[in-house]
């Protein structure tokens, strides 16, 4: 048997037993078809890279050039975490359910399951989530944490929506939800602190607690991300988007973002492309060291 390492939703990572002559079979598909061997190693690149929309892309043109090819489940599943990580959600349920359908039997797609129930959830589509939600209950007894999470879930669909208690349970459990999914929920700081301000010293405070702290890392993991990224686009000279990514720190991540580093990356943006300004506009003469 041979192993290879799928990386799944939100991190988490899944070994896959094939056949050794499946395993070569697959070395010899590679070497013969390099366009997909290329594509395939640019998808992971650029996912690597957290540069979510250049994977989209690459995959997208990929397809539509070679519509027959088939495509390796690791790359769909990188695609549909891009898709996720945009904020495509539905697309990302379409490609997810998808790759389920074609997962050979010897996988276990439990956690397949699991992230497919929890995109969703953070999509309201209750019924559905249920569905599997209930079907990740059946498979196994192995993943305490998770199945627990999956209880709460349920019993929250099935009975909570209608009480003002159970309503405030849902929305932190959606945010639960979002913040697993390294997404940032939208309004997730002021209801979370009010559930603190107006119920002191409960177990339902000291979650909102709990989540608050996690939704600062999340946050400050986002600025990290982009801050790389930003780095990377400076060295491949590409001033606007460098310029573009730096605005965004500023304006939702400055309490979290290493803000010695934006600050040198700034300050050498704005010596290799200084920001225009009205006076730039008309011609000037060329400087004598240039």
């Amino acid at each position: 048997m041979r192993r290879f390492f799928l990386l799944l939703f939100f991190g988490v990572t899944m070994t896959i037993a094939v056949p050794a002559s499946a395993g070569k079979a697959e070395e010899s598909a590679s070497a013969s078809r390099t366009p997909l061997k290329d594509f395939q190693q640019e998808v992971t690149l650029e996912f690597q890279r957290n540069n979510y929309k250049k994977v989209i892309r690459i995959y997208k043109d990929f397809t539509a050039k070679y519509p027959d090819r088939f495509v390796p489940l690791v790359v769909q599943v990188l695609y549909s975490q891009s898709l996720a990580d945009t904020g495509e959600l539905d697309e990302a349920i379409v490609i997810l359910k998808e790759i389920l359908t074609e997962m050979p039997p010897q996988i276990d797609p439990f956690r397949l399951h699991y992230d497919l129930a929890n995109l969703l959830f953070m999509q309201r589509r209750y019924s559905e989530a249920t569905d599997v939600y209930q079907k990740i209950l059946l498979q196994a007894s192995r993943h305490d944490e998770i199945l627990t999470k999956v209880r709460e879930r349920l019993t929250l669909m099935r009975e909570g929506e209608g009480r003002k208690k159970d309503l405030i349970s849902l929305q932190m459990l959606d945010i639960e939800t979002t913040l697993e999914a390294k997404e940032i929920p939208e309004g997730a700081e002021p209801l979370l602190q009010n559930v603190i301000d107006q119920s002191p010293g409960t177990a339902q405070a000291a979650q909102a607690t709990r989540l608050l702290g996690r939704l600062k890392e999340v946050r400050t993991e986002k600025a990290s991300a982009l801050l790389d990224e930003a780095r990377r686009l400076f060295d491949e000279k590409k001033y606007t988007e460098v310029r573009e990514i730096l605005d965004q720190i500023d304006r939702h991540y400055a309490d979290v973002s290493e803000v010695q580093s934006v600050e040198v990356l700034q300050k050498a943006l704005n010596f290799k492309s200084p920001r225009p300004t009205k006076k730039d506009t008309s011609p000037e003469p060329v400087s004598s060291d240039q």
